[in-house]
C-alpha cells in the first residue's frame, strides 16, 4: 500500500515543480499551499534531499527549491524513495514463500496487476502532475 507520507512528497514535488524553476519556497508555504502538516513537510523535505530532488537554505530568503528536472522524476520513484519497494500483495516480495506458491493461481494474476500498476507509475512525471497534463481516464 502507498502511504500518505509517500502522497505527501508527490504533492511536495509537484508544488515546487510548478513555480519558475530555481524558485525558493518555504516548508511553512508549502504545508499551507497543499494542506499538508508542517512536521511531515520537514521530514519528506529531508528524504527529498537525499535523493537529491530538493535542497534548501535557511535564513530570510532560504526555502526549498527543486535540483531535479521534474520530467526525469517519476511516481515510482518517490513512492519507492518514501516507502520501499511498492507492491500490491506481500506474497510477491515475500522471502518464505506461502505454501500455495507452487500451485497458486492468483499469483499470476497478481504479478501481472503489479507490472501494470509499476508501468503506469513509472510513466506519470513530476512535471506532468506540476503542469496538469494527466486526465482522468
Amino acid at each position: 500500500m502507498i502511504t500518505k507520507k509517500a502522497e505527501y512528497a508527490i504533492i511536495i514535488l509537484t508544488e515546487l515543480a510548478s513555480h519558475p524553476e530555481g524558485t525558493m519556497i518555504t516548508s511553512k508555504e508549502i504545508a499551507r499551499n497543499r494542506s499538508i502538516p508542517g512536521n511531515l513537510v520537514v521530514q519528506i523535505i529531508a528524504s527529498l534531499n537525499e535523493a537529491g530532488w530538493t535542497s534548501g537554505s535557511r535564513g530570510p530568503t532560504g526555502g526549498i527549491k527543486l535540483n531535479s528536472d521534474p520530467s526525469v522524476i517519476n511516481l515510482r520513484q518517490v513512492i519507492e524513495k518514501i516507502d520501499g519497494p511498492v507492491g500490491i500483495t506481500r506474497c510477491l516480495f515475500s522471502e518464505t514463500p506461502c505454501q500455495e506458491k507452487t500451485h497458486c493461481s492468483l499469483r499470476g494474476v497478481w504479478s501481472k496487476a503489479q507490472q501494470s500498476m509499476l508501468t503506469v507509475l513509472e510513466r506519470v512525471t513530476i512535471k506532468e502532475l506540476a503542469e496538469g497534463e494527466l486526465k482522468d481516464d
